[in-house]
């Protein structure tokens, strides 16, 4: 192969990384406008704003309640650690995320259909229904990110992540606030639809915008790489993932970090109810605070997108733990906000609305720093034929924090809203300090 003038790479290499590097800004654009498509659809089913007003209207029960909760954390973080073992000595995953994509987009238009004609009839027998399609639902999400962050980690290379990571979430916050509008419609009076119908609309528009989801993704094209890893056996497996803790001292500081953050939001999925039961803030501000918190999230990643470049993406934690610790207070302190009526263009509106918009500001904010700087710091420490591994041990570490919204409902009804948010602003202090003490690391290129 000849050479280029003045020394320069062969040819073919030259031609080559030219085609590498329009891969890379096909993939990275199809990832940002997969990112929108995946979070409008998530929105819509907001285990945090959506879920639990819905499930409160069926039952006054906290515990159920929050069981909603706990069934998205731990429905998502048990399966990945089995379907890891399975798909990274493979070369393409693309398969079996398009296969359990299109499954779940199915499953939540059919539960749509369901609510429609069942939702209203008979609530105790519904809502178990219900729970138990939930719980498929998210179990399909946690088979969909194994394949989904090993794409991410083959298609884009490692100094490039950061930045499509944040655009992603913009992309995702942007259509998030699409949603939310949709979602103040569809609950207000002015949309004509009654419950259970209003909430069937909901979960059919999520059914449907994780197929379009699915089909952005798959237009991807995945990069094929050779794998030198056996299967192991499920023991085996187990073994090497768990030893990780006490191998690699970033990985365990990492999950000890989240499993902290856990204790910390798990009052998350009564910040809605508080609102409604505690407050009497109506249903129809649930889609005002989805847009306040995705408005947060879309914006505020500027600011992390300057704190991963000039601080490290490990000061997207230590901030991010900040954050969430006002989001927080503000819950606690609204009982001295004034119940006084302000005027905005002609419609009033009382000011503990307004202030307590504020937890899903900083909440917003928060989340979107945590979530950045946990996926490209996992994708960073570990090495490419172990992603798999990293990722599903890291959320399986998260399984037991699935039981923290049901412990939460049990500590709603036994010592109120307000003293579960106090208890979970004990664990902020020792996050900080976890998250102060992880490492930078080195980009490396793929």
């Amino acid at each position: 192969m000849e050479m280029a003038q003045h020394g320069g790479p062969p040819l073919r290499d030259v031609v080559a990384a030219r085609r590498s590097q329009r891969e890379t800004r096909r993939n990275s654009w199809l990832l940002v406008i997969n990112g929108g498509m995946v979070m409008m659809a998530y929105t819509f089913i907001s285990a945090d704003l959506v879920m639990p007003a819905f499930v409160q209207t069926l039952t006054e029960s906290s515990i159920l309640i929050g069981m909603a909760g706990a069934l998205m954390r731990m429905g998502w973080a048990w399966p990945q650690v089995f379907i890891s073992r399975i798909i990274e000595p493979r070369p393409r995953k693309m398969p079996l995320l398009i296969w359990a994509g299109m499954a779940r987009s199915v499953m939540w238009i059919l539960v749509g259909v369901m609510t429609f004609f069942l939702g209203g009839l008979k609530p105790a027998i519904f809502l178990f229904l219900f729970m138990v399609f939930y719980a498929l639902g998210t179990s399909l999400m946690g088979v969909m990110n194994v394949p989904w962050m090993d794409l991410m980690g083959k298609a884009i290379p490692a100094s490039h992540r950061a930045k499509v990571f944040a655009l992603r979430r913009f992309s995702g916050g942007v259509m998030s606030m699409v949603a939310g509008v949709l979602i103040s419609y569809i609950l207000s009076a002015q949309s004509g639809l009654a419950f259970p119908h209003n909430y069937a609309v909901l979960f059919m528009l999520s059914g449907s915008g994780t197929a379009l989801a699915v089909l952005t993704f798959g237009m991807i094209r995945e990069p094929i790489e050779k794998r030198t890893r056996a299967q192991l056996s499920l023991k085996n497996y187990l073994i090497s993932g768990l030893s990780l803790m006490k191998e690699d001292v970033n990985f365990r500081r990492l999950c000890m970090v989240q499993f902290l953050w856990g204790f910390s939001m798990m009052g998350g999925p009564f910040y809605v109810p508080y609102a409604i039961s505690g407050l009497g803030i109506g249903v129809v501000y649930i889609g005002f605070y989805v847009i306040a918190m995705q408005f947060s999230s879309v914006f505020s990643n500027v600011a992390w997108a300057w704190v991963g470049r000039y601080k490290g993406n490990q000061a997207l934690f230590l901030y991010g733990t900040c954050l969430l610790a006002l989001s927080i207070l503000i819950p606690i302190c609204i009982v001295y906000v004034p119940n006084h009526l302000l005027n905005f263009w002609g419609t009033e509106v009382d000011l503990r609305v307004v202030v307590y918009a504020f937890t899903f500001i900083f909440s917003g904010a928060a989340q979107s720093g945590m979530y950045s700087g946990r996926m490209t710091y996992v994708l960073d420490i570990a090495p490419a034929d172990r992603r798999p591994t990293y990722t599903s041990f890291m959320n399986m570490f998260m399984f037991p924090q699935g039981l923290l919204p049901m412990l939460a409902g049990v500590l709603v009804a036994w010592i109120s809203y307000q003293n579960l948010f106090r208890i979970s602003l004990l664990f902020i202090p020792f996050a900080a300090m976890l998250a102060y003490q992880l490492k930078p690391v080195i980009h490396r290129e793929d």
